[in-house]
């Protein structure tokens, strides 16, 4: 499997550990952004540019995670 492939794959797998495990996340990091990869939390914050501070100190490949505002509130769109 080429690097691109296994990195759609990967992207796929995170997606599906979020939708299954929102609710508990919704438990934990109400109100705040959480940073995933790999199927693991990689940091949270309420404030986006806190967090991005945070993912740079640990140098953190950005193109590689996915940020999600977790609210117990659902949103309509």
């Amino acid at each position: 499997m080429d690097s691109i492939t296994q990195m759609l794959v990967n992207g796929q797998d995170d997606l599906s550990w979020f939708e299954s495990n929102l609710e508990n996340l919704r438990l934990k990091y109400n109100n705040e952004f959480i940073a995933f990869h790999n199927k693991k939390i990689l940091e949270h914050d309420s404030n986006l540019d806190s967090l991005m501070k945070k993912l740079e100190s640990k140098n953190v490949n950005l193109s590689n995670i996915f940020i999600r505002f977790i609210s117990k509130v659902k949103s309509i769109l």
